[in-house]
């Protein structure tokens, strides 16, 4: 008899020591590709993150960061990710456009709001005008702001008068500024303005200024992964719409959580929600006028030739209910 509560008594215990496993087995390890890590686009990732909502729902992020989105689709389209959480929209349609099988699965951002072109403080361009015969840097080809700097300069007839450099992320643009590689660099909203506060940098021109209706960047997987594990998408997308509700709830606290991913004064960070609206993070489906803005965008710069058909690019079937 004593013998028979003995065994009964390790059976429970080994029970005991084995529910932690079962926990940590039921989260999900899920490969995310986002565009730079500066750019205000991924900010429900960090609070989805921080604030435990992507765990809540069994998922552990491992956030990779490209400097363009077109990288981000290059690393969607090749599978080293599960999930692209911010790639632009215009680099998803160029990428559909030559026959990768995309989903855009829920917006992510709209429209365009925090890109703007830099110069250091005392350069002796003034206007978008004196432009004409400089160098202009992008991110990285088919990304948003290569296709955004070519219309904003076709817009202003500089088109043809313009060199267009690469030059990577938010960072690497501004030291490309800085040591002349180029004569304006991009930047975004927040880190932007942590230059404008030290007086190295000024903003010569906004985006925003010329482009209105359009998709600035979208959540998007391959046709294969959304069949292959639709539950992790579903999870994925519920996580990120929490995260976006906290966002508008709580300003201060996202501030702070904002300033320390980017290791931004805080007084910073506060600056850029005077740009952005309430509703900029987005997490249903892309608003038609917003995405026919970004198709005729990339079009207009040559990268599409025929237009995309929005009803077998976009599936909303994941959105949370």
């Amino acid at each position: 008899m004593i013998r028979r509560m003995n065994i009964g008594v390790v059976v429970i215990l080994i029970g005991f020591l084995l529910l932690p496993l079962a926990g940590d087995a039921q989260v999900k390890t899920v490969k995310v590709a986002a565009t730079s890590k500066d750019v205000l686009d991924n900010l429900p990732l960090f609070v989805g993150v921080r604030m435990g909502f992507f765990e809540e729902a069994g998922l552990k992020l491992e956030i990779s960061y490209f400097r363009g989105g077109g990288e981000v689709v290059r690393a969607i389209t090749t599978k080293s990710v599960d999930i692209g959480a911010t790639p632009s929209a215009a680099a998803i349609l160029i990428a559909a456009s030559k026959g990768e099988s995309l989903k855009i699965i829920s917006s992510s951002a709209a429209p365009i709001v925090g890109v703007v072109w830099i110069v250091s403080a005392d350069s002796p361009l003034k206007t978008i005008k004196d432009l004409k015969g400089k160098k202009a840097g992008f991110s990285s080809p088919g990304s948003l702001t290569h296709t955004v700097l070519q219309t904003v300069l076709r817009k202003e007839g500089l088109d043809k008068d313009v060199q267009l450099v690469r030059v990577g992320s938010p960072g690497d643009s501004w030291a490309a500024v800085k040591n002349k590689v180029v004569d304006v660099g991009w930047h975004v909203s927040p880190g932007v303005y942590n230059l404008i506060a030290k007086k190295e940098a000024r903003i010569l021109f906004d985006a925003s200024d010329y482009i209105k209706d359009y998709q600035q960047t979208v959540v998007a997987v391959m046709e294969d992964v959304a069949k292959r594990d639709p539950e992790m998408i579903r999870n994925f997308l519920k996580a990120r719409a929490k995260a976006v509700k906290f966002i508008g709830e709580n300003t201060e606290r996202t501030a702070t959580i904002w300033a320390e991913e980017l290791q931004l004064p805080v007084e910073v960070v506060r600056l850029a929600f005077k740009d952005i609206k309430p509703a900029y993070w987005e997490t249903g489906a892309p608003k038609e006028s917003n995405m026919k803005g970004a198709l005729q965008e990339v079009m207009e710069t040559g990268a599409i030739k025929e237009p995309i058909d929005f009803k077998k690019l976009i599936d909303t079937s994941f959105l949370p209910k």
